[in-house]
């Protein structure tokens, strides 16, 4: 027998029974209208609430368990049809300052005209004795805000867009919200934080923008650009590349893909060159990379350098407590005689000797020296081995609250005679952009960092396109001052980095460096499990000294369910917030998944999370440098971090790492990311893995060639001088 299908009934809500603020799905008691016969609703229920008055459409159906429901498809909220509910509705908290007394006070006086009188006759309300003009003003407003919300509510949310996004669309665009999506929905994607194209998508669906919608079209192409940025670090794609995915991704001809980037074009919003096949790329990055060209050439060509006094490198050495290498000195000679210096060497190459002799080397003059890192756990390494204030790059240049941009750029530059940017091999193009713009032209820049390790996580290849453009002073540091105090992980990190397979050892206590062999991959949980139980004694479960590191996020020994695992065996508290994505306890350990300027916290760092206000729904996390408040909407900025990526844990050292390497990980390993892996450990490192995967890794290389137009722009400059 067919569903009975229902259109325009009215009824109002009597009882919440349950409500998800994850998905919206809800289950309420309803009274329909006029009968008032008690019926149940179900479905996605956004911001439904006890008193609400709702048209539905949507069928009966027969649950096994609940008996008959009403499955709602689409409602709408309808201003109540009663005393009681307009009562409920003004005091509900959706209408700004009202409480229970004045709602009974407005009602009592206006009856079943009170919607009329507060929309068209508001001057009206001043006849009610002790209500506030505040509470006038702000009536009229709320309602007016609140039918615009609702309504919104009810167009989007069959269409998967849940009423947080809602609400923030509503937030930026405010009552002029539908008029702007009808015509162009795609401009949430700029203006709103955490909207991409897909969610665009489906707001457009919810107001008919047909598929061949040219604005339709060119956000598309732009997030095809973004997402291969994203994803591979590339600043540019082959047009036909574009044309291909942008294609399949719109589902539109090639001729509409071609209107498209034509209008995008016209629009400066993309560039186009040829190289010599033709590539295109978002325009922004077309403007960055030829700033950050323009400013380095200004920077190296600076000629006040002649004119100041030379620096006596070989007296200040002298005065150090140790002795440099010739290799060493070379570098400390080049950093304080040049304006732009790269110094690039492996672990175990004396590069923090070297920083605390270019500082000496500097302030013996009197000479102001800023020295900066890409991550908090990377500046605070340096700060502890030279004794000298360090602080993350965006710390450095200071983020205004106001504008969220960065307080030193070119008209207020940073205030130091020499900058030196350590593990810049994580420094992508947007925040050397920057730093750039914030360095003064009469500065030295030292660059120090390795080479051989992974890319940055952002987009761009930074140090390895200044080194290859051969326009900047390059230092090599070949000597490895570790190899002599015995130590297998620098061994072994040298070996990788030559294409060589490591050494393994039989276990000892002492042992820096431990391989382990598994039969099936299957076994890998289990031996994780054990050896954080073994060592539990060291290191708590959530120790910021200790990381495990997996190179993909699916599967049993992938990120998400090692992270699972490890949270349900080693944290015995209650979960304090559960959705389909994040689950998390106090005590847990997470990590930052995006810059927070405001928060002042950044992608990749750490923390613990130390309380849960059920009252507000507020996490409070504590990272090394702050105790932070994190808001509902701001939970996704966090995910746990018992388990990380590689990329994510560059520029960090760990005592203790465990790493996981599973044939079925085996298209994604090659040497220069079990390099970068094997030097984040600093006292003992255990390898999961069995033979032939390492061997497939150490013998792949594909040394982080990302498509950038940086060595282009720098020859367009640097050439002419």
């Amino acid at each position: 027998m067919e569903p009975m299908k229902i259109s325009g009934l009215k009824v109002k809500v009597s009882r919440k029974i349950f409500l998800s603020q994850e998905n919206g799905f809800g289950v309420f008691k309803v009274l329909s209208l006029p009968e008032r016969d008690s019926e149940i609703i179900v479905g996605n229920l956004f911001d439904v609430r006890e008193g609400d008055t709702l048209e539905i459409e949507g069928q009966y159906i027969y649950h096994p368990r609940f008996g008959n429901q009403i499955k709602v498809e689409t409602f709408r909220t309808i201003l109540p049809q009663d005393l009681d509910g307009i009562k409920k509705f003004l005091s509900s908290g959706r209408v700004k300052g009202v409480g229970k007394k004045s709602a009974e006070k407005i009602v009592d006086k206006f009856g079943m005209d009170t919607f009329e009188i507060i929309e068209k006759f508001p001057e009206r309300l001043n006849e009610i004795r002790g209500l506030r003009k505040s509470i006038i003003k702000q009536l009229s407003e709320s309602l007016k805000e609140n039918k615009v919300l609702r309504e919104l509510i009810v167009k989007l949310s069959p269409f998967g867009i849940g009423d947080e996004t809602v609400f923030k669309i509503y937030k930026e665009f405010g009552n002029e919200t539908f008029e702007i999506l009808g015509v162009n929905p795609y401009r949430v994607i700029d203006r709103i934080s955490g909207v991409g194209f897909k969610r665009a998508d489906m707001v457009a669906r919810g107001f008919g923008i047909p598929p061949d919608d040219p604005f339709r079209i060119m956000a598309g192409l732009k997030f095809v650009l973004s997402g291969n940025e994203d994803r591979k670090g590339d600043l540019f794609m082959l047009r036909e590349e574009l044309c291909v995915t942008g294609g399949n991704l719109l589902g539109v001809s090639r001729e509409e893909v071609e209107i498209g980037i034509s209008d995008l074009l016209e629009r400066n919003e993309i560039a186009t060159e040829d190289i010599p096949e033709n590539v295109i790329l978002l325009y922004n990055n077309f403007l960055i990379e030829k700033a950050i060209s323009r400013y380095l050439f200004k920077l190296n060509n600076d000629r006040e350098i002649a004119d100041k006094k030379k620096i006596d490198t070989t007296q200040v050495v002298d005065q150090l407590d140790v002795e440099l290498t010739d290799e060493q000195m070379n570098a400390v000679e080049s950093a304080v005689n040049n304006k732009i210096t790269i110094i690039t060497g492996g672990p175990g190459t004396g590069k923090t000797t070297i920083i605390r002799a270019i500082i000496e080397a500097f302030e013996s003059e009197g000479n102001l020296v800023q020295i900066a890192a890409p991550t908090g756990r990377a500046a605070k390494r340096i700060e502890e081995a030279t004794s000298c204030q360090t602080s993350t790059i965006h710390r450095m240049l200071k983020i205004s609250p106001e504008t969220r941009q960065f307080v030193h750029d070119e008209s207020n530059p940073l205030k130091a005679d020499a900058i030196i940017i350590d593990e810049f091999s994580m420094v992508d193009t947007n925040i050397f952009f920057a730093l750039l713009k914030a360095i003064p032209v009469s500065a030295k820049l030292i660059i120090i960092g390795d080479k051989d390790q992974l890319p940055s996580v952002g987009p761009g290849n930074i140090l390895r396109d200044l080194i290859t453009s051969g326009y900047f002073k390059t230092i090599y540091l070949n000597r490895n001052f570790r190899q002599s105090e015995d130590s297998l992980i620098i061994d072994n990190a040298y070996r990788i980095n030559n294409g060589e397979e490591p050494v393994f050892k039989p276990y000892s206590d002492d042992l820096d460096f431990v391989f382990i062999n598994y039969q099936d991959p299957s076994d890998i949980p289990g031996k994780v499990m054990k050896i954080i139980e073994y060592h539990q004694s060291d290191f708590e479960f959530n120790s910021m000294s200790y990381q495990i590191l997996s190179p993909v996020y699916r599967g049993d020994s992938g990120i998400d369910n090692l992270n699972r695992i490890i949270q349900e065996k080693f944290n015995t508290a209650e979960f304090v917030f559960e959705s389909e994505k994040l689950r998390l306890k106090e005590g847990d350990k997470v990590m930052q998944l995006k810059n927070n300027y405001e928060k002042e916290v950044f992608n990749g760092e750490h923390g613990v999370v130390e309380k849960y206000d059920k009252k507000s729904g507020n996490l409070t996390i504590n990272y090394d440098s702050s105790i932070l408040e994190y808001s509902r909407d701001e939970f996704d900025e966090i995910t746990l971090s018992y388990v990380i990526s590689i990329h994510k844990s560059q520029g960090s050292e760990y005592d203790f790492l465990l790493l996981i390497l599973s044939p079925a990980h085996s298209m994604m390993l090659n040497k220069e990311l079990l390099y970068t892996a094997v030097t984040r450990a600093k006292k003992k490192i255990f390898v999961i893995s069995d033979i032939e995967t390492i061997r497939t890794s150490v013998k792949r290389s594909t040394p982080g060639e990302r498509k950038t137009l940086l060595r282009r722009r720098l020859d367009e400059n640097f050439d002419k001088s």
